[in-house]
């Protein structure tokens, strides 16, 4: 029985060291503000996600332009909400909506030899009650917060990415 241990302890010290050793870190733990500069449409949307990264405490909106070789600038190309009849009743009656959130964008960076573009997709289902409509509104507004904080990660994890090359 023991020396079944020993290689399983030995594999666990291995696995432990080769973390450590690549630099890995959580996301969280990453000190540092990104700094970016935003151009894009006064949409009210794409003011919502202006004023939620703001509330990040990872982004720096506002940085000084002196270095510029460490701000990426992000232009939002199309940033659209939309909503369906997800299901309907027997009698025709919509049941269900899906929401469908899209955010493309193009980053420039001193790293990258051209812009660069990407686009983040998310969707999601809610019941839909004619009778409780101004809750569903309240719904949807807690879905469209979800879908830009959700967003906003994934371009933290990208510029992160980038930063770090």
């Amino acid at each position: 029985m023991d020396s079944l241990l020993k290689p399983k302890k030995f594999l666990l010290f291995i696995y432990i060291s080769f973390i450590c050793s690549c630099s890995y870190q959580l996301v969280d733990s990453y000190e540092e503000k990104i700094n970016i500069l935003i151009s894009s449409e006064n949409t009210q949307l794409d003011n919502l996600f202006i004023a939620l990264l703001k509330e990040n405490g990872s982004f720096n909106l506002n940085p000084p332009t002196s270095n510029n070789n460490n701000i990426f600038q992000i232009k939002i190309e199309n940033h659209k909400l939309s909503r369906y009849s997800g299901a309907s009743s027997l009698d025709g009656r919509t049941t269900r909506v899906r929401m469908e959130y899209e955010f493309s964008f193009s980053i420039i960076f001193s790293n990258l030899k051209e812009p660069l573009f990407r686009e983040f997709k998310e969707s999601s289902y809610y019941v839909y009650d004619d009778s409780k409509l101004l809750s569903m509104e309240e719904e949807e507004d807690v879905l469209v917060r979800e879908f830009i904080r959700s967003s906003q990660q994934k371009l933290e994890l990208l510029l992160i990415n980038f930063k770090e090359r």
